[in-house]
């Protein structure tokens, strides 16, 4: 689905380290949000959305691979529109990512034990420049990804009745195959949300979760600074 995406974000340096290594399954356990918080992500998209939306994926599965159908059929029209109108670029990548991904849920993780004593304020304020950061950095390195040979592997067993379900894809380019693990989980309105990434290893949740720690100590656990200078991290 996104393992363009993931792949651009370690290379750009958004990922603290790139070191933190952490099975999948402890991924799944450590991030999978709470059905109150899928709910939540649920009222605020039905908000913001604008747009007739395509017909719902049955499956988790259905869902990553149709989001990464969509995602190279951006990066195949838009090479040039990148350099042309680079906010109109990002707008387009912001809009298909943004129901699929539980932003708002993966913020709260990042802050970790920071967000209790975040102010409401400050919980929306890093929520807004998290996902902003994170598709603009995405979208700068999608253009290198057009050759990239996708393949979804088939769950391998019934997944059926469940709410939390783990996708894996393996992506072939020049530099070898890569196995991504993503963690999806099934809101109260249906809606298959990604809440996590594993990338060979490495787990992205966890990463920016030690940036944000990291960030709070360099600025003397001042929330509003870590907020204002977080892409710059």
């Amino acid at each position: 689905m996104l393992a363009i995406l993931v792949r651009a974000a370690l290379l750009g340096g958004l990922v603290f380290g790139g070191h933190a290594v952490i099975a999948a399954e402890q991924t799944a356990e450590k991030t999978e949000p709470k059905k109150a918080e899928l709910k939540q992500v649920d009222t605020q998209k039905a908000a913001t959305k604008t747009a007739a939306p395509k017909a719902k994926p049955a499956t988790a599965h259905a869902a990553v691979t149709q989001v990464t159908d969509d995602m190279m059929a951006i990066i195949r029209r838009s090479t040039q529109l990148m350099a042309d109108d680079p906010k109109a670029y990002y707008a387009q990548v912001s809009d298909l990512l943004e129901p699929v991904v539980a932003f708002s849920y993966i913020a709260k993780s990042v802050m970790g034990q920071h967000y209790k004593s975040a102010t409401k304020a400050q919980r929306e304020a890093f929520a807004k420049t998290f996902q902003s950061t994170m598709v603009e950095t995405f979208a700068k390195g999608l253009a290198n990804y057009s050759d990239f040979k996708i393949t979804t592997v088939p769950p391998t067993g019934d997944v059926s009745d469940q709410r939390k379900v783990q996708v894996v894809q393996e992506v072939a380019g020049k530099d070898g195959t890569n196995t991504v693990a993503y963690s999806m989980g099934k809101s109260k309105a249906g809606d298959w949300l990604l809440i996590n990434v594993v990338l060979n290893g490495i787990n992205l949740g966890s990463n920016f979760q030690q940036q944000f720690a990291q960030a709070m100590r360099q600025h003397k656990n001042d929330v509003d600074s870590v907020i204002a200078t977080w892409g710059e991290s």
